[in-house]
């Protein structure tokens, strides 16, 4: 089995990238967390270059850094191309949209109804505060008191947003269903099956 490295942002992201390299049948293994973009940002280049030899899978959020992934993708590679063993993949706005794009397994997890969910969460301007926004109106308390930020705490999540998150993103998401839902999610799951298919992840 083929192995791909993988670089994100952050905690959160590992699980997704893990299970997408699963769902095209090849396995993770190294991982690089930035954390954050202005950690993970300068480092891309390096990743880049060593494509050449080695598997690579990276995350990076849009965010508000560009109106688009094609205008972004280019900055982040340092004006190099993408290395023919490298997928950059620009999650929009954030990887928070991927895991809402998955409406059935989220509102089931979370305990919200199914109608509280974006159709449309790539259209999001602030993915992460929506999903705690959901979060708010779950019907278990724990999930409410854990997802949420405490009043005062100056936090901008609860203090289990990311054990939950990434439990849910390990076990109960499902990437070919919250595809249906997200564009940029279904860009790049083609972009990692075609990697396979045409042997550059050989």
């Amino acid at each position: 089995m083929n192995f791909v490295n993988l670089a994100v942002e952050g905690d959160t992201d590992v699980p997704v990238a893990e299970r997408l390299i699963a769902l095209v049948g090849l396995q993770p293994h190294a991982v690089v967390t930035g954390p954050g973009a202005p950690n993970l940002d300068p480092r891309i280049p390096e990743f880049n270059r060593s494509g050449a030899h080695v598997n690579w899978l990276i995350l990076r959020d849009l965010d508000h850094d560009a109106p688009c992934p094609a205008e972004l993708v280019p900055s982040l590679l340092g004006g190099q191309p993408m290395a023919r063993r490298v997928a950059l993949r620009v999650p929009v706005r954030a990887v928070e949209s991927w895991l809402l794009a998955d409406r059935e397994g989220f509102a089931r997890e979370f305990c919200v109804a199914l109608r509280q969910l974006p159709t449309n969460p790539d259209s999001l301007e602030a993915p992460k505060r929506r999903l705690i926004d959901i979060c708010r109106r779950s019907r278990r308390a724990d999930i409410r008191r854990g997802m949420t930020p405490r009043e005062g705490s100056g936090r901008s999540v609860g203090p289990e947003y990311v054990t939950r998150i990434v439990g849910f993103a390990r076990f109960a998401w499902e990437p070919d269903r919250a595809a249906e839902a997200s564009e940029s999610l279904r860009r790049s799951l083609a972009a990692l099956r075609r990697r396979v298919d045409d042997g550059s992840w050989g």
